[in-house]
């Protein structure tokens, strides 16, 4: 038994010179030429029969584009969300959950928990020190305890503000 190989589509039709849609159906016939065999794509209204010589001819489909993985924002996007984040009050919640991201991602260091007083400060006084090396740039992000239907919530929020398709 032979074996031949064949070059992949380039999904163009041998005769328009017209490039495929995604999604559109065309014709691909192997043709022989000579002691070699040919590739060659046609597009549905080029196609009338196979071309001289062909060995074999099959319909395929050109792939559509799924919709991509979305991507988490630039790294200069995230901090500046995170500064601004943190610059009102009410977003603390939203901010910590951000900062969590960031070291997930490694984008911050590794946390130090720190007092903010010396004196046996409440609970909600945990401040997280964070830093991101190549820029040098220190955050002070407050510990927020948050309940898992807020951080479902929350974490929605974010998905929109940090995430985009393509």
């Amino acid at each position: 038994m032979q074996e031949y190989t064949i070059q992949r589509s380039n999904r163009r039709c041998q005769q328009t010179d017209r490039v495929f849609a995604p999604g559109e159906h065309y014709y691909s016939a192997v043709v022989a030429q000579g002691s070699s065999l040919i590739r060659q794509d046609f597009s549905k209204e080029a196609w009338g029969q196979p071309p001289q010589q062909t060995v074999g001819w099959w319909i395929s489909q050109v792939p559509t584009k799924s919709p991509g993985k979305p991507k988490l924002a630039p790294t200069h996007v995230l901090l500046a969300t995170l500064e601004t984040l943190l610059d009102d009050p009410s977003k603390a919640e939203l901010a910590y959950l951000l900062c969590l991201l960031l070291i997930r991602r490694r984008i911050l260091t590794e946390p130090t928990s720190i007092k903010l007083d010396s004196e046996d400060p409440p609970e909600d006084s945990l401040v997280l020190h964070l830093t991101h090396t190549p820029t040098n740039r220190d955050f002070m992000v407050p510990v927020c305890h948050l309940d898992i239907q807020e951080s479902e919530q929350l974490q929605s929020e974010l998905n929109q503000l940090l995430f985009s398709e393509s």
